[in-house]
């Protein structure tokens, strides 16, 4: 028994990491939040479980109950770090459909000490809706912010937009297929 709460607490966390790696649709996220939050203290509680039933237990090897716990001790934390929200977190700044398909644009702002346009990091994230699931498919990443986005002959182009003066002509362009009723797909990286 305690050693399938072991390996459940590791599944559990395991599950909660791989959760948040995943990018939901903006209307999913709360959900997403609920799933990582409810899962973090399940696995939470079969540890403590794990822990109480190795600690109560008598003919149990001291010195092994103590690696188990070091080592609980040590993946919590861990996973925790991997859940927690990143500081640069992107914002969505736009959703349009386009050919029957939508498309999100996410900016990445710099760090708080470096104003809008000077730092090395900002930039926009040009995500696409999966057809059957509530995920999404990370298309373009760019260096600038985008400002607009078209479709034309099966290519997506992106162009910047005014914030950083720099970047103002600036645009990134990549082919996809778009046909009726199916997600597209990146011909050209």
């Amino acid at each position: 028994m305690k050693t399938r709460l072991f390996v459940i607490t590791i599944i559990l966390l395991l599950l909660v990491t791989l959760i948040v790696q995943v990018k939901v649709l903006p209307s999913w996220e709360n959900t997403q939040t609920i799933l990582v939050v409810a899962s973090f203290i399940l696995a939470l509680v079969t540890g403590l479980l794990f822990l109480f039933k190795i600690w109560t237990k008598h003919k149990e090897n001291k010195k092994q109950a103590v690696l188990h716990t070091l080592i609980i001790i040590v993946i919590f934390p861990i996973s925790f770090l991997f859940t927690m929200p990143d500081f640069d977190k992107s914002e969505l700044v736009n959703e349009l459909t386009i050919a029957n398909q939508t498309i999100y644009v996410y900016h990445e702002y710099c760090f708080p000490p470096d104003s809008e346009c000077e730092c090395d990091t900002y930039g926009s994230l040009i995500y696409i809706k999966n057809k059957y699931l509530p995920l999404m498919h990370l298309v373009l990443k760019t260096n600038f912010y985008v400002g607009n986005v078209q479709i034309i002959n099966e290519e997506l182009i992106a162009k910047a937009s005014d914030i950083c003066a720099k970047d103002i002509l600036k645009n990134k362009k990549i082919k996809v297929s778009i046909k009726e009723e199916e997600t597209p797909s990146i011909l050209n990286r």
